[in-house]
């Protein structure tokens, strides 16, 4: 009899899971759920503006750890780039939508592999309410079904924003208010007045240029609490050696941010921005980032997180200049602060400001407001049943800082609230934040999916 495995979750982790599993066994069953967005694609690349740029180069994003080409030689076979030198397409920042494609084609892939190798690969097309464990297996439920599971993994992706702060109820529930930026509607939102937008961070640009190309042409304002930090791809080839590279642990956090400004001198004395030092100790993150103390974890959030996520982080230059046009233009209007009020009226919604710079408050008559504030990561915040149940019961826990799920990153099994292994309850990806620090991104999440694909292969084949 074939043993299942039900994936909660079709965006990248959970499709890259699948096809890794399936690449290394015959016959079994994978149940893959799926809800929110096109299967494959996930919220990140389900998109149609050309605007929406990725923020690494071609030859960087490939979905498969053993074949770091893959996605470039992908796009040189698509019709907008086949006749383009391969060199070029490689450093370029290429369109999400196009990403979206090249996950799209995986899938297909995958499904053609699965019959080939007569593994039942079955989607479901609705979301799962709750998940409970009877002798051994589990009951994956949804509003009109329960399947039956040896083995789950959560691979639910980032949760929407948490709701902000001084907005009523009733504005919040009002069609001018969008809580998920991946997900707008565009043809609602109001073109005759200014938009806010909350948050400042990579989400508030792509929605910016995505805005734009929706031929919205009123004032757009921007707030968070630090305002616009966000730099651009610089320094591209240079061969730095980092120190933070080959780092040893333990390392405490007063050690790790002595080596860093340590080097941040030394780049600046030839004009070069400190980029290079963070790319080189991204392979080192999550081992060093396990080792610190839990007193560590929570300094780094309050006092280092904001400088991390400023070198961490950074946008295409052609993506940089637009927004820098946009603000040159006074089109965008990004303020350093906090949202004071917002009450609805008649004429507009009425919005008050607190700019930390002039030290004043600031009032607005907009439209539309759009939460860019970043995913929601504390699980009894959250809009997603599933988590709530499995935290309720006590099936799952979260980590101290409420970043996401505890679980053992060695096994990937999740830990439940008497502090013991699941032993067959895996998770994956961005529910991994508290773990590992850095679990979003196409490079983390398609190691992870071959490093479980290998623990649940060794999994189905015990008797």
């Amino acid at each position: 009899m074939k043993k299942s495995i039900s994936i909660i979750g079709g965006g990248f982790a959970g499709t890259l899971l699948a096809r890794q599993i399936i690449e290394r066994t015959n016959q079994c069953t994978i149940n893959l759920f799926n809800h929110i967005s096109e299967l494959a694609k996930g919220v990140a690349y389900d998109c149609n503006q050309n605007s929406a740029l990725l923020n690494v180069i071609a030859s960087k994003m490939s979905a498969f750890p053993d074949d770091n080409e893959h996605f470039l030689n992908w796009c040189l076979m698509h019709p907008n780039y086949k006749n383009e030198s391969k060199s070029i397409v490689g450093n370029a920042f290429l369109p999400r939508k196009i990403y979206g494609e090249y996950l799209i084609s995986i899938w297909e892939e995958t499904k053609l592999l699965a019959k080939e190798k007569q593994c039942d690969l079955i989607v479901f097309s609705e979301k799962v309410t709750s998940i409970n464990e009877y002798e051994n297996h589990f009951f994956v439920s949804t509003k009109t079904q329960k399947i039956t599971s040896d083995i789950c993994v959560l691979a639910t992706g980032n949760e929407e924003p948490g709701k902000p702060k001084n907005c009523s109820d009733s504005f919040l529930e009002s069609e001018n208010y969008f809580s998920n930026p991946w997900k707008i509607d565009f043809s609602k939102i109001n073109y005759s007045l200014p938009l806010l937008i909350i948050g400042n961070g990579l989400t508030m640009v792509d929605t910016v240029l995505s805005l734009r190309e929706s031929h919205f042409n009123e004032k757009i304002i921007s707030i968070s609490p630090n305002g616009f930090n966000i730099l651009p791809h610089r320094n591209f080839n240079l061969d730095f050696k980092s120190q933070l590279a080959t780092i040893q642990t333990p390392i405490s956090l007063l050690e790790l941010v002595h080596y860093f400004n340590q080097e941040v001198k030394t780049l600046r004395k030839f004009g070069v921005s400190p980029e290079p030092i963070i790319d080189a100790f991204r392979p080192n993150v999550a081992k060093v980032w396990q080792q610190f103390s839990a007193e560590e974890k929570a300094k780094f959030m309050g006092r280092v997180r904001h400088i991390w996520g400023v070198a961490r982080h950074r946008i295409p230059f052609v993506s940089y200049d637009k927004i820098m046009k946009e603000q040159i233009n006074q089109q965008l209007e990004i303020l350093a602060g906090k949202l004071v009020e917002l009450n609805q009226s008649k004429s507009g919604n009425n919005v008050i400001l607190w700019d930390k710079r002039l030290k004043k408050n600031k009032e607005f008559i907009i439209g539309s407001v759009i939460n860019c504030t970043g995913p929601e990561t504390k699980i009894t915040a959250t809009k997603n049943d599933l988590l709530n149940q499995l935290y309720a019961i006590g099936i799952i826990s979260q980590d101290s800082l409420n970043l996401g799920l505890r679980a053992n990153t060695k096994t990937f099994r999740t830990i439940n609230a008497d502090n013991q292994e699941n032993e067959k309850l895996f998770a994956i990806g961005s529910l991994l934040k508290g773990e590992l620090w850095e679990s979003t991104a196409v490079n983390e999440l398609k190691n992870q999916a071959k490093e479980l694909a290998v623990l649940l292969t060794n999994e189905l084949q015990k008797t």
